[in-house]
C-alpha cells in the first residue's frame, strides 16, 4: 500500500468526524484564547504573589499545548496536508517554535534563545522569557483573529465606520488598560480621563499626555504605550488595504469610492500586495532606525544599561517613525543625555520624515522597480500625488527651517554650533508638522516661530501617512486653485495636470471643517479653562497651541497639558480623535446621503470679496 492509498483510507474513516470536530475545535479555541488572554491582562495589569504567578503560568503552557494539539488536529483532518501546511506556515512556525521552546524549558530549565539575549547583554534572561512566552500566544490569537472567514452579510459594515470604530476601540482597551495597578506608579492606578487621554494620543501617534510617561508609568505601561503607537500607526493607506484584504468585514464594489479617500484609485485591486509591502517598507525602516539609535545613544548615564538602551532604541524607533512624539525620556529628547546628540536627532528626524511623507509615494520614489523603468524611459516622471507630498514637503520644511533660524538665532539657538543650529532648526520645522518631538522648549519661543509653527500643524503631513493635518496634498490643491483663479483660469491646474472640480471642493471642505474645529475647540477651552487663564501662568495662545497640536495629531506643547482641567483633557481628547479619523470621514458618516446626482439647478450668481 503506497502512502497515498493510505491516505486516502484516513480520509473516508475521518470523513464523517470532520465537521464536529472542526466544530468543537473552534469553540475550545475561543474559550483557551479569551482565557489566555485574560490571563495576560491580570498577569501584567496587578501584582501577584508567588502562586498566583504559578497559576498563570500554568495556564499559559496550557494554552501552549491546546494550540499545539489543535494544529496538529487541524493537520491530521485535513485531507491535503501539505496543501494545509503551505497555507498555514506562519502558523506553522509558530507552532514549532513553541514545541522547541516548551522542551527546552520543561525539560531543561531554559530557553534557545537565551543565549543569543545573553551575547548581546541581556545576562538575566529571565525575566524576559514571560515575556517571550506570552508573545508567542498573543501573535497566535492574532493569527486566529486575521484568518479569512466566510461571515453573514448583515456584518457589512461602512469602510468609514470600521474605520472610526477600530480606532475608538482600541483607545477605548488601551485606556482601560493604562488604568490597571501595575502599568502606572500611581498607587491605585491612573484615573480614567488620564489613562483615556494617553491611549488616545498613543493612538492617535499624536504625542501630548497629561502624566510622564518615562516617570508615572512603569515599563508594562510603556510597552502598553508601544503598543497602541504601533497599532495607531497602521496608517489610513494600510487600513485601506487591510479592508480588502480581510473578507469577513463584506467591503463591497459599492464601497470602493469611499475607500479610495483611504488608498489610491490603482492600489484598490492590488491591496493585498500593497499592505504586505507596507509591512516590510515600514518594518525595515523601523529596524534600521532602531540599530542607528542604539548605536547612536552610546554607553553612559540613562544608556550605560545595555536592556535599558535597547528598550529606548525600540521606543524612540518606534515612536519617530509613526509620528508620535511620545517618550520614555525625562524631558524627552531634551534629556541630558541626547539633547546635544546632533546623530541621534538626525536620526529621528530621518525617521519622521518617512513615516509623515506617505507610503504609496516611498514607493513611487525609491522602489527598485520604478526606478529601472525611469532609467529605461526618461520621459517617465514621478507620480502626480508623489510630487505634491514632495514638493510640498521640501518646501514647507525649508520655510520653517528659515525662520526658525532667522527668528530664534539669538534666543533658542544662540548656544548652539551651526551644524547643530541648521540641524535642530529643520527638526523642529518637520517636527512640527507631524512628529511632536521637540528639542528647544517650545514655551520659550518667539511669537513669530509660534505662528509659524501653528500654520505648519495646521496643514500637517502627506496623505496616507501616519501625520496628521489637513494634509500637503489639501493645501497644494487649495493653492494651485487660488493660484488659478488669480490668473484667469477656467480650471485649477498644478504641475502641468488639470484638477478635477469634486477635488478642489473635497479639499475646500476639509479645510472648512478643520477651521471650524479650530474655532470651537478654543473657545470650550477658554471656557473650561478660566481658572487657569486668569491665574496669568498661561494665556489664551497656549490653548489654541495646544488644540490646533492636538487637532492636528502633532503632540507639540507649550506645557499646559497636566494642567487642564478634566473638560479641557476631554476636548483635546475628542480633537485628537477627530484629527486621527479625518474630518471629511466623519462628514461622510453623519452626512444624508442624496438619492440622486443625476441634476442640477439653474445658475445663481452674487458678488464675491
Amino acid at each position: 500500500m503506497t502512502l497515498k492509498q493510505f491516505r486516502e483510507k484516513v480520509n473516508l474513516l475521518i470523513y464523517d468526524a470532520k465537521p464536529k470536530v472542526l466544530g468543537a475545535l473552534t469553540v475550545m479555541n475561543v474559550i483557551v484564547s479569551l482565557t489566555a488572554l485574560g490571563t495576560l491582562v491580570y498577569f501584567y495589569g496587578f501584582g501577584l504573589t508567588q502562586f498566583s504567578r504559578e497559576v498563570c503560568f500554568t495556564i499559559l503552557e496550557l494554552s501552549f499545548g491546546f494550540y499545539i494539539f489543535r494544529f496538529l488536529l487541524k493537520l491530521f483532518f485535513d485531507f491535503h496536508p501539505p496543501t494545509f501546511l503551505k497555507n498555514n506556515w506562519f502558523e506553522g512556525i509558530i507552532i514549532v517554535l513553541l514545541l522547541v521552546e516548551g522542551i527546552a524549558y520543561n525539560f531543561f530549565d531554559t530557553m534557545i534563545i537565551e543565549p543569543i539575549f545573553a551575547s548581546i547583554g541581556f545576562e538575566d534572561f529571565g525575566a524576559f522569557s514571560m515575556i517571550f512566552v506570552q508573545l508567542f500566544i498573543f501573535i497566535i490569537i492574532l493569527n486566529n483573529l486575521f484568518t479569512k472567514r466566510n461571515f453573514k452579510p448583515w456584518l457589512k459594515i461602512h469602510p468609514g465606520w470600521l474605520f472610526t470604530i477600530s480606532i475608538a476601540t482600541m483607545t477605548l482597551l488601551g485606556g482601560l488598560l493604562l488604568m490597571l495597578p501595575e502599568m502606572s506608579r500611581i498607587e491605585g492606578g491612573m484615573g480614567f480621563i488620564d489613562s483615556l487621554f494617553l491611549s488616545m494620543s498613543s493612538v492617535s501617534v499624536t504625542g501630548l499626555s497629561t502624566v510622564d510617561v518615562a516617570h508615572t508609568l512603569t515599563f508594562k505601561g510603556q510597552m502598553i504605550v508601544l503598543i497602541l503607537i504601533k497599532l495607531g500607526g497602521l496608517n489610513t493607506i494600510a487600513f485601506g488595504a487591510l479592508m480588502l484584504v480581510v473578507a469577513k468585514f463584506g467591503v463591497g464594489i459599492k464601497y470602493h469610492e469611499v475607500i479610495e479617500d483611504f488608498v489610491n484609485k490603482d492600489s484598490i485591486l492590488k491591496a493585498k500586495s500593497m499592505l504586505t509591502k507596507i509591512v516590510l517598507w515600514a518594518t525595515t525602516i523601523e529596524v534600521i532606525g532602531i540599530i542607528l539609535l542604539f548605536i547612536g545613544f552610546g554607553s553612559e548615564g540613562v544608556f550605560a544599561d545595555s536592556g535599558h538602551r535597547f528598550f529606548q532604541s525600540v521606543f524612540h524607533g518606534v515612536s519617530g517613525f509613526n509620528n508620535a512624539g511620545l517618550s520614555t525620556l525625562h524631558g524627552g529628547l531634551m534629556h541630558p543625555d541626547v539633547i546635544n546628540n546632533t546623530f541621534v536627532h538626525t536620526i529621528i528626524f530621518i525617521l519622521f520624515f518617512f513615516g509623515g511623507f506617505g507610503m504609496i509615494y516611498m514607493f513611487d520614489l525609491f522602489e527598485v522597480k520604478r526606478l529601472r523603468e525611469r532609467m529605461r524611459t526618461p520621459w517617465k516622471t514621478i507620480e502626480f500625488g508623489t510630487k505634491i507630498s514632495l514638493y510640498f514637503t521640501l518646501g514647507l520644511l525649508a520655510l520653517g527651517a528659515i525662520v526658525f533660524l532667522i527668528a530664534e538665532w539669538n534666543n533658542g539657538l544662540s548656544e548652539k554650533s551651526t551644524l547643530s543650529a541648521v540641524v535642530t532648526a529643520l527638526f523642529e520645522s518637520m517636527t512640527t508638522r507631524n512628529a511632536g518631538f521637540n528639542v528647544v522648549d517650545t514655551a520659550t519661543l518667539t511669537m513669530p516661530v509660534m505662528i509659524i509653527f501653528l500654520f505648519l500643524m495646521f496643514i500637517g503631513a502627506s496623505s496616507g501617512s501616519a501625520g496628521g493635518g489637513i494634509r500637503t496634498s489639501t493645501f497644494a490643491i487649495m493653492w494651485a486653485a487660488v493660484i488659478s483663479t488669480i490668473k484667469g483660469k477656467p480650471h485649477t491646474e498644478l504641475f502641468k495636470r488639470t484638477i478635477s472640480n469634486d477635488i478642489v471642493l473635497k479639499a475646500y471642505a476639509i479645510f472648512l471643517f478643520f477651521i471650524v474645529g479650530n474655532i470651537i475647540g478654543p473657545f470650550v477651552l477658554a471656557i473650561s479653562e478660566a481658572d487657569l487663564l486668569a491665574s496669568g501662568k498661561y494665556d489664551f495662545m497656549d490653548l489654541v497651541f495646544e488644540h490646533v497640536s492636538a487637532a492636528s495629531t502633532v503632540g507639540l506643547s507649550t506645557g499646559i497639558t497636566a494642567d487642564l482641567s478634566p473638560v479641557g483633557k476631554v476636548v483635546l481628547i475628542i480633537a485628537m480623535f477627530i484629527g486621527r479619523v479625518g474630518t471629511l470621514t466623519l462628514a461622510y458618516l453623519v452626512g444624508k446621503k442624496v438619492i440622486s446626482k443625476n441634476y442640477k439647478y439653474p445658475k445663481g450668481h452674487t458678488m464675491v470679496g
